[in-house]
């Protein structure tokens, strides 16, 4: 039987819909990730050397944006494409797969959303990448950096425990190489300075600054207390760039992809009458 004009036109709509669809994606994805990559390696400091530092947890939140916004825009195109389908089979066959890749979609991102989101889970992550250490008055000092080089993980305090009462110093890699010689000076250029933050009294907490990827010291004063030894833990935490951001796009991944579920819940029921795919 040949086509009637208004299927021949409709066909001709659903090329050009889904050409429109596949250059606007393209576009698109070359754009946001040159703007993923400006974010996380321009402006947020990517080096080599001295140590590798690439921080990807913004990277990948840029990239999550863009599939976020790709997914959206698709449910626009799939309704056009349903819209200009030749024949209820077509829509039928459009909307039913729709709705398993949505709901596909929603479970896949509200898993990673709860595994970003949950206390417990969380927690277990950051306590395994914890470290711990025992040094001595005659220890080199150790050192530790305000990140790892993906910037997923960041030391956000150190806990310090003797049985003596002693001095810690939390210094950046820049004063200890030019004032390792003197202990006054490094002192004078701790970073904990409140007393509570290095006079160790069996127990202090050491409040790591946050923000530039930075190499830090420890420095220990015994104060004559030559044969203590001192237990350092260093407690790190997940980004937040990463649990926060990221888990606030996946949330929005679930939302627009249970509605899109159910906004084609009515739209498959009715073309599935006349068709030919079940």
């Amino acid at each position: 039987m040949p086509l009637s004009g208004k299927v021949l036109e409709d066909s001709i709509r659903l090329g050009k819909i889904r050409r429109i669809k596949l250059t606007l994606y393209i576009v698109q994805t070359v754009a946001l990730v040159a703007l993923a990559f400006i974010v996380a390696f321009v402006l947020g400091n990517a080096a080599m050397t001295p140590r590798l530092h690439l921080p990807i947890a913004s990277f990948i939140a840029v990239i999550v944006l863009l599939l976020l916004i790709i997914c959206i825009e698709s449910f626009f195109f799939r309704m056009l494409e349903i819209r200009f389908a030749r024949s209820s089979s077509a829509r039928h066959l459009m909307a039913k797969n729709s709705m398993k890749r949505a709901i596909l979609i929603a479970i896949i991102t509200g898993i990673v959303t709860i595994v970003l989101t949950v206390p417990a889970i969380l927690g277990a992550v950051e306590d395994a990448s914890d470290d711990s250490m025992i040094i001595g008055a005659d220890s080199n000092p150790p050192s530790f950096w305000s990140t790892d080089p993906l910037e997923l993980m960041i030391v956000e305090k150190v806990r310090v425990r003797a049985p003596a009462t002693v001095e810690m110093y939390l210094v950046t890699a820049k004063n200890y190489d030019e004032y390792s010689y003197n202990m006054w000076s490094l002192f004078n250029v701790r970073l904990n300075r409140a007393t509570s933050q290095y006079v160790v009294d069996e127990e202090i907490v050491i409040d790591v600054p946050k923000g530039d990827y930075v190499q830090y010291y420890l420095i220990l004063n015994d104060i004559n207390n030559t044969d203590v030894s001192v237990t350092l833990f260093i407690e790190k935490v997940a980004s937040h760039t990463f649990t926060g951001v990221v888990s606030l796009f996946m949330i929005a991944f679930v939302v627009s992809n249970v509605a899109w579920f159910a906004y084609l819940v009515p739209i498959e029921r009715k073309y599935s009458a006349g068709s030919i795919y079940k």
